[in-house]
């Protein structure tokens, strides 16, 4: 599917989740949140934050395949955007998000949690 609007993404993601036999409340519960913003997000997707929406992406299990619209090959270098970029160009993309077991992607590191105790008073 072609995503041009915030509402093409909206409208995928309520697709994909009805066809899991999810309801609104069922998938804010899966991405703690209440149901009201399941419903914000599905119709006016603007108003929420774009990690939130890449988040519900990895719930429903969506992947994303970004490409870029103007870049095609031609005589083995690439053109994008009007520019030639030769084929020895390094085509290592670093990302911010990294894999973890679950096959879900987080962007921070992995915190291990502190427990905290209060100390009991010597009696």
């Amino acid at each position: 599917m072609r995503i041009k609007t915030p509402k093409d993404v909206g409208h995928y993601i309520a697709s994909t989740r009805k066809a899991l036999g999810w309801s609104q409340t069922d998938l804010a519960t899966k991405i703690g949140k209440d149901q009201r913003f399941v419903s914000r997000l599905e119709n006016d997707p603007t108003s929420v934050a774009f990690g939130t929406v890449l988040m519900v992406l990895n719930v429903l299990n969506i992947n994303i395949d970004m490409t870029n619209q103007s870049t095609h090959k031609t005589d083995g270098a690439a053109v994008a955007g009007g520019q030639r970029i030769p084929q020895n160009a390094p085509k290592v993309v670093k990302s911010s998000l990294r894999r973890v077991g679950s096959g879900k992607f987080v962007s921070k590191p992995m915190r291990t949690p502190v427990v905290v105790r209060k100390n009991k008073a010597k009696e």
